[in-house]
């Protein structure tokens, strides 16, 4: 079969052997390698070209051998071979020294001009088709920066089902509460609790890091663009074929002078140690943080983490709205690496968030948007479901909504501040290697819930209203600690019970009870890759309302029940495939 017609990965084993081949013609031997020959003659242009040949031929070699398609061993002994000549038998081949030609001598005086420019073009196609494939290149030639830049990202396609309950609350008796405005209230923008959905969803992402000595920075665009939900990046398949929205879903600066220790800073990914119950992994924040490390101990250190982030500017009122956190942790592993423990302890406070009501009539006319009102709402764009809220609006405005610049229906604001503190603590077991099993816990407890407070800023007496500020989580995984090669694989199960307040509920994972907080139930799920950097997915969560007992008469004289513990209950299934690179 002609070479041309071989596979590539045959085609360079028999190029190579073809190059030994010639290579051991075109050694020197015997008396017709010492031999001279006259300038400008035909034998001595057929001695440059043979030369030029053979250079050509142990450049292969060493290409080959550089590109790890041939050991340098081999390729010692090939050129031993080519200098020695062909294999014989018997003592003439055990007399052969290194350099010198065993006999008998096979000479390949003459080839012809067609043969050659054959070899070398033959030869450097070969090499082309495997410096493209194998992508070869010159580091000398490309820009110093380059090296430095890493780009990762991955693309995910998931099929969604959210099934309902058909004894859940009608979906009206929450919207109500924007009509009869009275406070507490509880998930007003719900507006389906009964029917089933089924939904496609993509979520892309694409980031670039650069390095540049001890400073590193980074970008990444995603999908869900700026008017999506800050907790998920997925974005609904279903919009007439309009393209996706995109956003920068990081942006960030960072100075490293010493490893574990450095100072951060713009659109980052959670810098807390932390788990999914309160930072969902699609989320990033926005603000400055640092870290450092310390050595305690051997297998023993600990770290310690602060950051202020903003979360929200307004033009005419000074009490923007920040969230401080600080965190201290300790992360141990044992001599034999069997196992490591990680525990931290966290605070976060959250200014300004919580809702104050007005005193007075909206602003009308020109003084629409010059003075500051309303605007301790917690706004509908970013909330989900879960935490209690009081009508912002004047008493005024809810007793004669005809009022100029009144509102015939609520503006909600947060009841309680959120100051939690939170504890997470993991344990890691390598015993079972190349697999590994986690026990992971997260509790987390408002400490800024206070009734008088918060009755003083409703302006009604709120003693009555239950204290939930408690949240937990319990998970256990088993399997490889990435799923990445073929054939890894890795599945959980967890638990979780997540009351009211325990946590701001704009910024929780909506995969769990459609996001918010006020629910418990479990989830379970794996992921296996099928191929390389390709992986298939599978979830499922039970969730229901927890309820606290209280019940109550609305506008209408219809007994609905307290509507934070109004029967919800959703079961979610996600099927998916993910591509990373």
């Amino acid at each position: 079969m002609p070479v041309d017609h071989l596979p590539r990965g045959a085609r360079v084993v028999a190029m190579s052997t073809l190059a030994c081949a010639a290579l051991a013609a075109l050694m020197p031997s015997g008396a017709h390698a010492q031999a001279g020959a006259a300038p400008g003659s035909a034998e001595s242009a057929e001695r440059a070209s043979l030369t030029e040949l053979r250079n050509t031929t142990l450049a292969l070699i060493d290409a080959l051998v550089e590109q790890g398609l041939l050991t340098r061993a081999k390729a010692d002994e090939l050129m031993r071979k080519a200098r020695s000549g062909p294999a014989t038998t018997g003592s003439a081949a055990e007399g052969a020294q290194w350099g010198q030609p065993a006999r008998p001598v096979v000479r390949v005086p003459y080839l012809a001009e067609t043969t050659k420019a054959q070899i070398k073009e033959d030869i450097r196609n070969d090499i082309l088709a495997t410096a493209r494939d194998e992508g070869w290149t010159d580091g000398r030639k490309l820009p110093g920066w380059l090296k430095s830049v890493s780009v990762e990202g991955d693309v995910r396609v998931r099929a969604q089902g959210e099934l309902f309950d058909k004894n859940n609350a009608a979906a009206d008796l929450f919207t109500l509460q924007n009509y009869t405005q009275e406070s507490p209230a509880w998930a007003p923008d719900l507006t389906n609790t009964q029917n089933d959905r089924s939904r496609m969803t993509v979520r892309a992402r694409v980031g670039v890091t650069v390095k540049a000595g001890d400073v590193s920075g980074g970008v990444r665009i995603a999908t869900g663009g700026a008017s999506g939900s800050p907790s998920s990046e997925s974005q609904t398949l279903g919009n007439n074929f309009n393209r996706l929205a995109v956003g920068f879903d990081r942006a960030w600066l960072q100075w490293e002078p010493v490893q574990g220790d450095w100072l951060k800073g713009g659109r980052m990914a959670v810098p807390f140690d932390h788990s999914e119950l309160l930072w969902p992994d699609d989320l990033a924040i926005d603000g400055i943080a640092a870290k450092g490390e310390l050595d305690l101990g051997p297998g023993l250190y600990g770290f310690a983490l602060g950051g202020a982030f903003p979360l929200e500017e307004f033009a005419i009122v000074k009490r923007d709205r920040w969230l401080y956190g600080a965190q201290l942790g300790v992360d141990w592993a044992s001599s034999s690496g069997d196992w490591q423990l990680r525990a931290a302890l966290a605070y976060y406070n959250f200014q300004n968030i919580a809702g104050v009501r007005e005193d007075g009539p909206p602003p009308v006319n020109q003084n629409v948007g010059t003075m500051p009102y309303l605007a301790s709402q917690y706004s509908a764009s970013v909330r989900q479901k879960g935490n209690t809220l009081i009508n912002l609006n004047a008493p005024i405005c809810v007793i004669t909504p005809s009022t100029p610049g009144c509102s015939s229906t609520a503006t909600w604001g947060l009841a309680s501040k959120f100051r939690p503190v939170d504890l997470t603590l993991g344990i890691t077991a390598k015993l079972f290697r190349p697999y590994q099993a986690n026990f992971d816990v997260d509790i987390v407890r408002n400490t800024g819930f206070d009734l008088a407070d918060i009755s003083r800023r409703a302006g009604l007496d709120l003693s009555g209203l239950k204290e939930k500020t408690t949240g937990y989580q319990l998970k256990l995984g088993f399997g490889m600690p990435r799923v990445k090669d073929r054939g890894d694989w890795r599945s959980f199960l967890a638990y979780r019970h997540f009351e009211r307040d325990a946590w701001v509920d704009a910024f929780t994972d909506s995969g769990w009870h459609g996001g918010g907080t006020n629910y418990k139930g479990f989830g379970v799920g794996g992921e296996y890759a099928f191929v390389d950097n390709a992986s298939i997915g599978l979830r499922y969560f039970s969730t229901r309302e927890l309820d606290d007992g209280l019940r109550y008469t609305n506008s209408n004289g219809q007994q609905v029940g307290n509507m934070s513990s109004a029967p919800l209950r959703i079961d979610t299934v996600q099927v998916e495939a993910n591509l990373r690179f």
